[in-house]
């Protein structure tokens, strides 16, 4: 597959998704461009480091690439581990879960969807036997995206982005395609103070507060320890 795309910042020692996929080009800056390449070599896509900078604007410039090179392709973070299938607790290989990016491709085509990805949580009973697809729910981080349609990351928000750009997804084409039966696992880095976005569950709830205010509902609701995501776009 040559439509894979990864965006990397300072994790030049190790890339995850490119490990266990063994493909897809490696998004970075200009100036993190030679470090990179000592690992990882032609694998490295180089942007800008003014298109950089930021995750919604990171995305942007990953966009770009996909609407010029393909028209369509995956963004997937870079610490992506396995996809997991759910109902045997199984971690397929990277080869397999290859295939199956081809197979929810070729679905989100024949079904023009826009937008498609997998299950986030490892809960089981969110698998949903007679409903092994979703039309209106969020997902993150492993996603197929059609970027024909210009929809755009808001680059006001430097956390909190994707549920904003699933919200546009939803509002302009009704629905998206959401893999029930599979979990994308990731390593989990991002979020602490130590990591390479370093923010907190108090900034996550900043950045909900106007996610909230931007569509007018409850989009994103703490509950507990976490977050909660309904979706406020009417008639889907």
């Amino acid at each position: 597959m040559n439509n894979i795309y990864i965006p990397s910042y300072n994790r030049s020692n190790q890339v995850r998704t490119y490990e266990y996929l063994e493909q897809g080009y490696i998004v970075v800056p200009e100036s993190q461009e030679k470090e990179y390449r000592k690992k990882y070599g032609k694998a490295v896509l180089a942007i800008p480091d003014d298109r950089d900078g930021s995750v919604a604007r990171k995305r942007n410039a990953i966009l770009d690439l996909i609407k010029e090179k393909t028209g369509s392709g995956w963004m997937i973070d870079d610490d992506l581990e396995c996809l997991r299938r759910k109902k045997e607790n199984t971690k397929i290989s990277g080869q397999d879960a290859l295939e199956h990016f081809e197979r929810i491709e070729l679905m989100a085509k024949d079904g023009e969807f826009m937008f498609a990805g997998f299950d986030y949580s490892g809960d089981n009973m969110k698998l949903k036997d007679m409903s092994p697809f979703s039309f209106n729910k969020i997902f993150f981080g492993c996603v197929y995206v059609d970027a024909r349609d210009n929809i755009k990351y808001d680059e006001r928000f430097s956390i909190c982005e994707d549920v904003d750009y699933f919200l546009q997804k939803m509002e302009r084409h009704r629905r998206v395609l959401k893999d029930n039966q599979y979990q994308a696992m990731f390593f989990g880095e991002d979020g602490g103070e130590n990591s390479v976005i370093r923010y907190d569950q108090e900034k996550q709830k900043e950045f909900a507060k106007i996610i909230n205010k931007k569509w007018g509902y409850g989009a994103m609701v703490w509950k507990g320890t976490g977050f909660r995501f309904y979706n406020p776009i009417k008639g889907v």
